[in-house]
């Protein structure tokens, strides 16, 4: 007899080609995906600066990637191909979607029962809860599309696609840096919205922002390619894709450079950290030596790319300097770029990040359970006559962020979900080891610890983010893992 197709819920055979898919095609199914999380975010970003479009489709691109990774998320489970023992990670995403979806309710109640606010205002609340704040979009569905983007590449089986996929980011970071270079040529006015810094009253600072909204999130940019690109070229045996890698780790050191702020410096710093320990141990271990190319040992590589990114220091603070302006940034694009807050006193001689401690410790102690509600901090401010002078819509530390518009228990739940990413890429750091083939795990841990480390200076954004969750994604694919 025949064997009967599985069916969706007992329905027709209209549902048979997703239940019954094969896993090959699934699998080209999910590395599509996760390339197009990569590559329309970057498309749509240089439209927008280019045509000088609504902001608004960065949150609708967002969406477009996040939910539809969500679609075969849920495929696969139906297909027995993932589950909920086999990963834990599985557990503190699913406890932080709850939670920020508390948060959000929390908004909805809180502000039909405040009596400052008019029905237009709790509106204005509610919709920036749910869709995020002007400019930034990083509300309640952009956590879902996070969260998406996270499960989907969990689901990864294959080699081939993960090396696609870091291609792929590594593309886009060259992208980014050739605009971001243009940027910053005087007079030039390519996709710049930092010309000028009228917080810090300068004129033609040129600094350079890519496609990534502001100078600051750039350098959390920065901070991921570069990770992925320098051990990539130390560890890569093919001799064109490491040349690659490794002129675009120093074109995105010389970008850093640019933004004039202190971000690039820490992520890109971490990474330089990180892989000069993996490229000790690999010594340790036995050492590598590839067979062709003049550079034919990974230490041999990474003497040439670290004197290399010595070199640009150098020029750039020979002919340029190094400059450290986050706070005039930050204000300029809250204030005087997207005017999601009110006032900004040059008299306040608090650093960024102090006036970030002191606004997210303030609403973390009068909501320390569901916060103030996603992307709502500036909102809140505005309520109060003694906190809208200097009023900033980010924490620039996103942890304390974390806290302060989703509350404490959501701090703890992203806290916990760290760990397990930081857990399964130690696991992949041994397979690593036991090959250097297999950098891409190496390359994945260096870029999230680095992003951990800077996130204490920066913020999640629409236009960094996915790229996060993305690696964080194949860091915990066990079957990647299991297959290997």
């Amino acid at each position: 007899m025949a064997k009967t197709p599985k069916t969706i819920f007992g329905t027709t055979e209209k549902s048979n080609f997703i239940l019954n898919m094969k896993s090959e095609t699934l699998q080209k199914w999910v590395g599509v995906m996760l390339a197009l999380c990569i590559i329309i975010p970057q498309i749509g970003n240089f439209v927008i600066s280019a045509a000088k479009a609504s902001s608004a489709f960065l949150g609708a691109f967002l969406y477009l990637t996040g939910f539809s990774c969500i679609l075969f998320f849920i495929i696969a489970m139906l297909k027995k191909e993932q589950s909920f023992k086999e990963n834990k990670s599985y557990f503190a995403v699913v406890f932080m979607a709850v939670w920020a979806f508390a948060s959000y309710y929390g908004v909805v109640i809180r502000t039909a029962s405040d009596d400052r606010l008019s029905a237009e205002s709790v509106s204005e609340f509610v919709s920036t809860a749910l869709e995020g704040e002007l400019g930034r979009y990083e509300g309640l569905l952009a956590l879902f599309a996070y969260f998406g983007i996270f499960l989907l590449a969990t689901t990864l089986t294959k080699e081939k696609t993960v090396r696609l996929v870091m291609d792929i980011i590594v593309g886009t970071g060259i992208v980014q840096a050739v605009i971001a270079v243009l940027q910053h040529i005087p007079n030039f006015d390519f996709l710049t919205d930092y010309a000028d810094l009228p917080t810090a009253a300068l004129r033609d600072v040129m600094l350079s922002s890519g496609l990534s909204d502001s100078p600051i999130l750039y350098g959390s940019f920065l901070t991921i390619v570069t990770g992925i690109a320098f051990t990539g070229a130390v560890f890569e045996e093919n001799v064109t894709r490491a040349r690659v890698y490794g002129a675009s780790a120093v074109l995105f050191w010389l970008t850093g450079l640019f933004t004039s702020s202190i971000v690039p410096i820490i992520g890109i710093g971490c990474v330089f950290v990180f892989v000069t320990a993996v490229v000790i141990m690999n010594k340790k271990k036995g050492g590598t030596a590839f067979e062709s190319g003049k550079l034919r040992t990974p230490m041999k590589r990474y003497a040439v790319l670290m004197a290399a990114m010595a070199a640009v220091l150098a020029l750039v603070l020979i002919f340029q300097g190094i400059y450290i302006r986050d706070k005039e940034i930050a204000y300029y694009d809250a204030y005087y770029r997207l005017f999601i807050v009110l006032s900004f006193s040059p008299m306040n001689t608090q650093s960024l990040y102090e006036i970030g401690f002191e606004r997210s410790m303030y609403f973390i102690k009068a909501h320390p359970i569901l916060g103030i509600g996603p992307d709502c901090l500036a909102k809140y401010q505005l309520l109060d006559e003694e906190l809208v002078t200097c009023s900033i819509d980010r924490s620039y530390n996103e942890y304390l962020y974390t806290a302060a518009t989703r509350g404490i228990p959501a701090l703890i739940g992203y806290l916990v979900f760290l760990g397990i990413v930081i857990k399964n890429c130690a696991s992949g750091m041994k397979l690593f080891l036991a090959d250097s083939r297999k950098w891409y795990y190496a390359a994945v841990f260096g870029a999230i610890a680095a992003y951990i480390v800077q996130a204490i200076f920066s913020a999640s954004s629409v236009t960094v983010a996915p790229l996060f969750w993305l690696i964080c994604g194949i860091a915990c694919a066990k079957k990647l893992r299991a297959s290997e």
